[in-house]
């Protein structure tokens, strides 16, 4: 626990939260700072949220109508999750209720929410309003005059037959629908099973779904897939219990795996996109204790879920009340998607579940106990997504061997196509500089076409598109001590300047070897964590038992990138342009003291595989023979459900 803590927060409780200090009261308290500051920005008899504006600014409505909408819908939500834990208003939220109530009542009379089209966010915002009425059905629902109600319900059926991103949007309309059907004001049987159908196609294993086809895993596995078929399956009734019990024994294996992807400050790993929902990676935590599994303890689930809560506030997050378009405090540019806006952070609010239940629940009650990483290093393979998790105890940061996951089919993204992600570091975006991969440069980097994972590592294989040529690359993966050796073939490249590199630490400071050292490399330095690469070596792809050594003229750099007003340092070493077709030997570290350059012998190619000496250990790098991904070369569908 920091030696101080937001003015505003109560006083921490060090006995039966030794790790983080908080307890209901400081989610509370977080919970009512941000409504606080959506109240204050509120317009149109409280129905919009504008967080385009300041408070009491001349001009009233900065925002689009959209945006407007996006603010009221997201703070409804986390007001409903307040009011669902608290119905008797012992906590406070009787003006909660009055406030909402009045505003839904105001939103139907004056006819002030857009409508709902083909492929519109106002079905996003929707299915968290519908979400909220229903956890507050017995308050602000039942507070609505028969006049709203039925205006409410028309909205929500104006989703019906629209077309929406072939992806998890696929169940926001069928979050509308079960409402509707829930309320007796329409059969919705049908766009609902078709929305979870549509849902199975893309489970992959452990409870991982892929976010539309193809291999889209991210976040959204915690905050979405996660998240709307627990509240449809509940709208939908008795009838939908074998569908439940599914979605739990999914939710359960996902658990299981994903409490992994969490640091010993309770980081999440920066990965995939929408980062900016922060704590909503808490959501799937709270939902396993709603729907009365025991994946994770009280005990420790209140460790890990106030410890995320606590690393954003203690980042800055909540300081003001409004999330800004960012990690923490300060907004980031190149992590924000084009499909966002101010209202769009308030996502967050799902990593509030817990609030909805009771005070008296074991989790608030049970004195928090010590994360896996704080008590040994943990090393997890998740078949879903094909990752290899790395997760350290004497440092507390996780590292995610990435071999599986590669965002949309067609574009070359920072936050998926990358060899690895940290809950330390985040990745390059924009511009000429690749960290944590093997590149050509100038190159972008398609789909992977054949992806491994296991206990030790894995190996992925992808085409380049390097200015119009054709480069193959082939890359295995192995964690060696403290270390990762990884072994490339780029088939292709001749002529061509390769590049491989470590990651990228904000705030840090560079520093190379000579050019002339035995073993070339550059190092970041921040936080007295560093990030380094080291270039081993290069050998002729011809199969051979002692294959010729191939020169190269390598050059160490340290690349400084402006992102937003942070600076970030990333090692790599050029290659320089490539005398023909090469099988590249380098390590990789991210330590508070690197590791030595890892001794590498008798290297052997074969075919579909490479054996090396590392130090005194006989290694095997394996090319992916997996099979294919076909999917993986269509763009974005739409679908109608």
């Amino acid at each position: 626990m920091p030696a101080t803590a937001p003015a505003w927060m109560p006083p921490a409780d060090p006995l039966s939260a030794p790790y983080t200090g908080y307890t209901r009261a400081h989610w509370v308290a977080a919970a009512d700072r941000i409504l606080d500051a959506a109240r204050q920005r509120s317009t149109h008899g409280g129905a919009m949220v504008d967080f385009a504006v300041r408070p009491g600014a001349v001009d009233a409505a900065a925002g689009s109508p959209m945006d407007r909408l996006e603010g009221f819908a997201r703070t409804f939500l986390l007001a409903a999750l307040r009011i669902a834990g608290d119905p008797a208003g012992t906590e406070g939220t009787a003006p909660l209720i009055a406030h909402y109530a009045e505003a839904v009542q105001h939103a139907v009379a004056q006819r002030i929410w857009p409508e709902i089209t083909d492929h519109s966010q106002a079905t996003v915002e929707a299915a968290s309003i519908a979400i909220a009425l229903h956890l507050t059905r017995d308050t602000v629902w039942a507070a609505l005059d028969d006049a709203t109600r039925d205006g409410v319900l028309t909205w929500f059926a104006q989703a019906r037959g629209t077309w929406c991103a072939d992806n998890n949007h696929v169940l926001l309309g069928a979050t509308l629908a079960a409402f509707t059907h829930a309320d007796g004001f329409a059969d919705a049987r049908d766009t609902v099973e078709n929305a979870l159908d549509r849902m199975d196609d893309w489970h992959r294993a452990d409870g991982w779904y892929t976010d539309g086809d193809g291999r889209r895993f991210d976040h959204y596995n915690a905050f979405a897939f996660h998240w709307y078929p627990f509240f449809i399956d509940e709208m939908m009734g008795a009838g939908f219990d074998d569908r439940r019990a599914l979605h739990r024994e999914r939710l359960r294996a996902f658990v299981d795996g994903y409490q992994h992807l969490f640091d010993a400050r309770c980081a999440p790993v920066f990965q995939g996109r929408s980062l900016i929902y922060r704590w909503a990676t808490a959501a799937p935590f709270w939902m396993a204790r709603r729907e009365g599994l025991q994946v994770l303890d009280a005990s420790r689930t209140r460790r890990l879920t106030s410890g995320i809560l606590k690393h954003f506030v203690d980042g800055g997050s909540v300081d003001t009340g409004v999330l800004s378009l960012g990690w923490q405090r300060e907004p980031i540019p190149s992590m924000v998607q084009s499909y966002s806006g101010p209202g769009s952070p308030y996502w967050a609010a799902k990593g509030f579940l817990g609030l909805a239940l009771p005070a008296d629940d074991p989790v608030w009650t049970a004195t928090e106990t010590a994360l896996q990483i704080e008590q040994h290093d943990v090393r997890r393979v998740l078949d879903g997504p094909r990752w290899l998790i790395d997760a350290r105890r004497d440092d507390g940061i996780v590292r995610l061997h990435n071999f599986g996951s590669d965002g949309h089919p067609t574009r070359d993204d920072p936050l998926y196509r990358r060899m690895q992600f940290t809950s330390a570091t985040r990745p390059v975006s924009g511009g000429d500089v690749r960290d944590s991969d093997l590149t050509i440069e100038g190159a972008s980097h398609r789909a992977a076409t054949r992806v491994t994972v296991g206990a030790r590592g894995g190996a992925v294989t992808r085409t380049l598109d390097a200015g119009g040529r054709h480069v193959v690359s082939r890359v295995a993966t192995k964690i060696v001590g403290d270390a990762t050796l990884h072994v490339g073939r780029l088939t292709g490249a001749v002529g061509l300047t390769g590049r491989v590199s470590g990651a990228a630490l904000v705030g840090g400071q560079g520093g190379t070897d000579a050019v002339t050292a035995p073993v070339p490399s550059a190092a970041a330095t921040a936080n007295r964590l560093i990030s380094s690469v080291r270039l081993l070596g290069a050998w002729a792809t011809h199969p051979s038992d002692a294959p010729r050594r191939v020169a190269l003229t390598p050059e160490p750099v340290v690349d400084e990138i402006h992102d937003g007003a942070d600076a970030l340092a990333c090692p790599a070493v050029r290659l320089g342009p490539l005398p023909a077709d090469v099988v590249i030997v380098w390590q990789t570290s991210l330590c508070t003291a690197p590791p030595p350059a890892i001794g590498v012998r008798d290297l052997a190619v074969l075919d579909d595989h490479v054996t090396v000496t590392a130090d005194d250990e006989r290694l095997v790098f394996r090319w992916s023979l997996a099979e294919p991904f076909a999917a993986d070369v269509e763009a974005q569908l739409i679908r109608q459900p």
